[in-house]
């Protein structure tokens, strides 16, 4: 029954009826070019036969011119007295005798309608001939002499009828031989695709299911249509996974992260209910209840941000501006938080350094990176912006810092949404800063790279050289 059910659905697939097409369709070519081989096999033959009967001719006539009658007969003896079947038979007759221009009907007319070529039966001639039945089908060649004499050559046609039709009989039995293969492949190769298909389907199934690490398995040592299909989409379902598992850790974990403050804002609530409170207590409650609403607020936007960028912004806010003027703006607005926090600030960048993007969000991924730099930086420490232009053109931009940098396992997991360290689990943040600062770099195709400051944290954000307005 299983086996039937496949078998129904290879018939059933568009690869085995395109096969039966192409194998009709081969086919009948295939039949067309041999029988048009067997058309030209007969012909050649016929002409050979033909080629043969004249040459024979000739040198019998050129006996003839010799010697006349007397010498021809005698030639005539010696090819018929020869132990070996001849090729050829002959026949010289006077019409007297036998008339044999009303029994050789010509198809071929040569030399001045002296000579003729004809195919028949010996008929009547049969008993002139030794060796030889009436009803045996014969070439022959008439030439008419003078005198009244007539000279015949002719040969046998068994053979090569026998040979036609064995050739014949070959065409016949290849051409069903070369459609039954060509179906065969076509079946094989539906099977083939059948069971690719059934794979991709089972994935699909067992992902519906929730099983989102199934990925489609690959023919090793091929790298066909079908793996490189596999691959997309393969890297596709990997990136649905991921994206999958994050949406659960955002909601886990934006969850947990409402939690603490939408709990305090109750308690809060719940306890100016209950019980009086002066004007002092009730302006605190306010008051914190505010900077939770805000943090909540504030958690919301910069989800919603991180998704607007992902989801790719429209570029009419793009433009060329210069990195010079953005880092010196950032200078000075940092610089007196340097001061004020006790910090050492240094912000060094190359002349002429141009960028195509959107300044506005770059400045923002800058802002999140340096706040980052601020808040671990102990006191006096140093914080530093450089950008330069690498050898491949390309545009760098740094941030140093003199904190605890992040431990090499955390490089990638910082980037994940509210994913904090350890270490920064007591300060405030919502650990979105970083996912935000991923998704911009993302959006400019830019690469962001974290290294040991000795001590502290050195971020590198590399924009490409190819970072312009075909990006």
């Amino acid at each position: 029954m299983i086996k039937s059910g496949i078998f129904r659905r290879i018939l059933n697939t568009s690869v085995f009826r395109l096969s039966l097409l192409n194998a009709v369709l081969f086919s009948l070519i295939a039949a067309v070019a041999l029988i048009s081989v067997y058309k030209v096999a007969e012909t050649k033959i016929n002409q050979q036969v033909d080629t043969r009967l004249q040459l024979q001719t000739n040198l019998l006539l050129r006996t003839y011119n010799s010697y006349a009658v007397e010498g021809l007969l005698e030639l005539l003896d010696i090819y018929t007295q020869k132990d070996d079947p001849p090729f050829f038979f002959y026949l010289l007759i006077n019409r007297s005798d036998l008339d044999l221009t009303k029994i050789v009907k010509p198809d071929k007319v040569i030399r001045n309608n002296n000579q003729w070529f004809a195919t028949r039966p010996l008929g009547g001639m049969a008993k002139y001939i030794n060796g030889h039945k009436p009803e045996d089908e014969a070439r022959v060649l008439l030439t008419i002499l003078p005198g009244g004499y007539q000279l015949l050559v002719g040969t046998e046609l068994k053979e090569t009828r026998e040979l036609l039709n064995q050739l014949f009989k070959a065409i016949l039995v290849a051409i069903p031989i070369i459609f039954a293969v060509s179906i065969s492949i076509g079946f094989l190769m539906a099977r083939n695709m059948v069971n690719r298909i059934n794979t991709v389907t089972d994935t699909a199934k067992n992902i519906i299911e929730g099983d989102l690490s199934q990925r489609i398995p690959l023919v090793e040592d091929r790298n066909n249509e079908f793996d490189r299909l596999s691959l997309s989409l393969n890297r596709m379902l990997g990136r649905n996974e991921e994206l999958m598992q994050s949406m659960q850790q955002v909601t886990n974990n934006l969850a947990h992260d409402l939690r603490n403050p939408l709990n305090r804002i109750r308690n809060r609530l719940e306890s100016a209910q209950i019980r009086k409170m002066n004007k002092d207590e009730y302006s605190d409650v306010v008051e914190h209840t505010i900077e939770d609403i805000d943090g909540v607020i504030s958690t919301f936007n910069a989800l919603l941000s991180i998704a607007q960028i992902e989801s790719g912004l429209p570029r009419k806010n793009w433009q060329t501006f210069s990195v010079n003027e953005l880092l010196n703006d950032l200078s000075d607005m940092y610089e007196a938080v340097a001061q004020e926090q006790g910090k050492r600030w240094l912000c060094k960048a190359e002349e002429n350094l141009q960028l195509y993007g959107n300044k506005q969000l770059i400045a923002q991924l800058l802002t999140n990176l340096l706040d980052n730099a601020f808040k671990y930086t102990p006191d006096n420490g140093e914080i530093k912006l450089t950008a330069r232009r690498d050898n491949n053109n390309n545009i760098q931009i740094s941030i140093a810092d003199n904190g605890s940098g992040i431990p090499k396992e955390e490089h990638d997991k910082v980037f994940k949404r509210f994913h904090r360290l350890d270490s920064a689990r007591s300060t405030e943040g919502n650990g979105l800063g970083l996912s935000l600062v991923k998704a911009v770099a993302d959006l400019h195709n830019a690469k962001i790279t974290f290294d040991d400051n000795h001590p502290g944290l050195l971020v590198t954000v590399n924009f490409k050289e190819n970072n312009d307005k075909n990006m």
